[in-house]
């Protein structure tokens, strides 16, 4: 039984990261140059980068999150996050996609690429709702990593017979 369609020995035709939007460019007559930048990041030490940010303080949490949800759970729920996290990534790439190839000042570097893209999809406030969860994610990133110092150094100075409590320790590392 044919369906009409025949296999084909190449990927091109594959176009499961292609914007579903009328309107937009599709890869097949996208006009891609052969114009490399040199000086930037590789591909690979961006993903080394990328990789270790990301599971940075998450991997130093885990223990305590896997036994505060159950095993699991909290095993369930680590599965869930990072496929959320790898299909919001991808919904993010083809936004910026879509960017590029609309407006001509997104083809270059960008300094805030959320804050455009939300301004782009919504208006103003979209920009400024970004830049806020921007914020408040760095700011909530940067205590995470205070109180986890501030731990370390407190056991560790402990252990040698000198002990302050968690808060003044936080206060130390935040300072210091």
């Amino acid at each position: 039984m044919s369906l009409g369609m025949t296999p084909q020995a190449s990927f091109s035709n594959l176009r499961v990261l292609e914007p579903l939007v009328h309107g937009v460019a599709s890869s097949a007559n996208l006009q891609i140059t052969k114009e490399v930048k040199h000086g930037g990041l590789g591909v690979i030490t961006a993903a080394i980068f990328l990789s270790g940010e990301m599971a940075g303080s998450g991997v130093l949490a885990l223990p305590a999150a896997m036994i505060g949800t159950g095993g699991w759970l909290g095993l369930m729920l680590i599965l869930l996050f990072t496929a959320n996290a790898g299909f919001s990534g991808t919904r993010l790439g083809l936004c910026w996609i879509m960017l590029e190839e609309r407006y001509e000042e997104f083809r270059g570097e960008v300094r805030d690429p959320y804050p455009a893209i939300a301004e782009k999809a919504v208006g103003r406030w979209g920009r400024i709702a970004s830049v806020v969860a921007i914020s408040l994610t760095l700011y909530g990133g940067g205590c995470v990593f205070i109180v986890l110092i501030a731990q370390l150094l407190g056991s560790l100075i402990g252990s040698a017979g000198f002990s302050l409590s968690l808060c003044v320790w936080m206060v130390i590392v935040a300072v210091g």
